[in-house]
């Protein structure tokens, strides 16, 4: 772009009425000079009336622990060990780093200065690119639909964490009315008495051993089997949800009650919460790292772990579920770190802060993989059998081999309460982010909203407790199990594929890279550009594709497979989300035009028709 000419802000953080703040390309490295209103330089970073209305970090360090309490989350301890488990060990970090540094770590970026720039959530923040308002809209979506689910998860830490405050750890015992008959503690229970009874004629080596801890979660806290006796009388599923779990609900409404308490003043009263909630978790994975280092199977688990299987990496799903959790965990496509950053002040070095935090986020998982595997390696030793076939796999994993590894500490009670805990802090700091994404999107679409936060709050997390009921039943694994392999993975891909595209070739990655040179003083390197403009839009649409082309039914278990019909209800749920990006852009297309809104949906529904 030629020295001498005038570069707009478009209309990323000002309004088009604001026709005279402009940049000018500068001729030197010098940094760019302040705004000017015509009657002198004027401080990039005032606490102007917007801001405060809107809100702004109280610090840095509340936006940097905002963004680590939201990346490094339950994704990283429950959801990234369990896809390992499921994808190969090794074979599934191989993919994850590649995908890490080719997208994970440029969109991350990308965001948190599409976000600052702009001043603006994920609704409104698009008035730069206003075909993709799409986009917006799509993440606001996805951000609903993970928060639903993402709460009953939380709840199930709850449940656990009330439930550790007994003098026996209740899965540390095969006594109870929810075990079956060939329940077994690790360490106690007389492996050689199953093993003669496999042989005998009546069961002839159909025996199954499944441990307390595994009994606990499927039996108790998910109900999904009724035991009469010992014996399974009844399974239910995704056709057969049964009644609502009532303890589940309980949790479900204390959860919720504590993020509304957290959330009903904004980033003020939440950017305050998570100087603990982001820092605590930390103290309690290392302890639980050391310990599971020093058990007797830990090698193998941790083997398992680290070493690839080759033939592993040729199944494309493999890489789908890397490219998935690597979104999943960073949060990137979602739009909350847009959000987030929207809240910085303008000259804010989020570079530095992209960097920590998509780092840390990657070391967190890999911590808590060592975590789940040194205790896979030692059930696996036990049971002489192999890592890959000690337990089932699937989202249960962590609430199996965590309550496992606790009992190996001195006084149990008291390191499962504080274990989990701090899964629920974990959690709560992206649960924080997810709603904050949707309702600051909505207020900023709708100010009136923001002048009645509280009860806009209030009545937001009301109604986001009423939907997640569905998933407090006796089959709600397989509901929230269907929104998260949908609602969060499949429509992510494509939102983040169109998401890059509109930056960096409507707007233009020579635009955004002036833009982040406005605010930072330096313009982002060749990495940065290379892998904006073509490294991973390709990447992303090639495994959406690959996805597509060789896309099997989803499965919750080895052995439990969801009905075609519940499939379709996946796609439908995906498409929510999707169906906007191609809707809004038409929308937008014709209000350019000069139609209002009413106009174009006429036109739109004469279309159908």
């Amino acid at each position: 772009m030629p020295a001498s000419k005038s570069y707009p802000v478009e209309s990323l953080s000002f309004k088009p009425q604001d026709p005279e703040k402009t940049y000018y390309s500068p001729t030197n490295n010098s940094p760019p000079p302040p705004y000017t209103n015509g009657d002198g330089p004027v401080d990039l970073d005032p606490p102007i009336e917007e801001e405060e209305e809107r809100g702004i970090w109280g610090s840095q360090w509340e936006f940097l622990l905002s963004c680590i309490g939201l990346s490094v989350g339950i994704g990283n301890v429950w959801r990234f060990p369990y896809l390992a488990y499921d994808n190969g060990g090794g074979a599934f970090l191989i993919p994850y780093i590649i995908m890490l540094v080719l997208v994970g770590k440029p969109m991350y970026y990308m965001e948190l200065a599409l976000g600052q720039y702009g001043g603006e959530a994920p609704l409104t923040v698009w008035s730069c690119v206003p075909i993709a308002k799409g986009v917006g809209v799509a993440m606001v979506i996805v951000s609903f639909i993970v928060a639903i689910y993402y709460n009953v998860i939380m709840s199930y830490t709850l449940y656990y964490m009330w439930a550790s405050m007994q003098k026996v750890l209740p899965w540390q015992t095969c006594t109870n009315a929810w075990n079956s008959r060939f329940c077994y503690v690790r360490g106690e229970t007389n492996l050689s008495y199953f093993e003669e009874l496999n042989r005998t004629e009546e069961f002839n080596g159909t025996i199954k051993l499944t441990t307390s801890p595994e009994e606990y979660w499927t039996n108790k806290v998910l109900g999904l089997n009724e035991i009469v006796d010992g014996v399974i009388s009844h399974t239910y599923n995704i056709s057969d949800l049964g009644g609502i779990k009532w303890d589940i609900v309980l949790n479900l409404l204390l959860s919720w009650i504590i993020v509304f308490i957290c959330l009903m003043k904004g980033i003020k009263s939440s950017g305050k919460v998570v100087y603990f909630t982001a820092t605590f978790p930390y103290v309690v994975l290392i302890i639980l790292l050391i310990r599971g280092a020093i058990l007797e199977g830990a090698k193998e688990g941790i083997w398992y772990f680290i070493y690839p299987d080759i033939k592993r990496l040729r199944d494309i799903n493999v890489w789908r579920n890397a490219l998935g959790q690597m979104f999943f965990s960073l949060s990137v496509g979602w739009g909350c770190l847009i959000m987030f950053a929207s809240y910085n002040k303008f000259r804010h070095n989020c570079y530095r802060d992209a960097m920590v935090v998509s780092s840390l986020d990657t070391i967190t998982s890999v911590i808590a993989g060592f975590v789940v595997f040194s205790v896979l390696g030692e059930m696996a030793r036990e049971l002489g059998t192999d890592v890959s076939q000690v337990v089932k796999g699937g989202p249960g994993l962590a609430f199996i081999a965590y309550p496992e590894a606790v009992g190996f500490l001195p006084v149990p009670q008291l390191w499962s309460v504080i274990f989990f805990f701090m899964l629920y802090t974990l959690g709560l700091d992206s649960e924080f982010a997810l709603l904050e994404c949707v309702m600051s999107s909505l207020t900023d679409q709708f100010p009136p909203l923001r002048r009645n936060k509280f009860y806009f709050t209030l009545g937001f997390c009301i109604f986001c407790f009423l939907v997640a009921l569905p998933s407090t039943t006796h089959g709600g694994q397989y509901v929230w199990g269907l929104m998260d392999k949908y609602g969060g993975d499949f429509a992510v891909l494509l939102i983040a594929f169109f998401e890059i595209i509109a930056l960096m070739w409507i707007y233009g990655f020579r635009n955004f890279s002036q833009d982040i040179y406005a605010m930072l003083g330096h313009k982002p390197g060749i990495y940065w550009i290379v892998t904006w403009v073509a490294i991973a839009p390709i990447l992303i649409i090639l495994v959406f594709i690959a996805a597509m082309f060789f896309y099997k039914p989803l499965i919750l278990e080895a052995d439990v497979y969801y009905p075609p019909w519940s499939d379709g209800v996946g796609w439908l749920l995906a498409l929510l989300s999707m169906i906007q990006i191609p809707l809004w852009a038409i929308i937008m297309t014709l209000l350019q035009k000069g139609d209002t809104l009413l106009d174009v949906i006429i036109h739109i529904l004469d279309l159908l028709h």
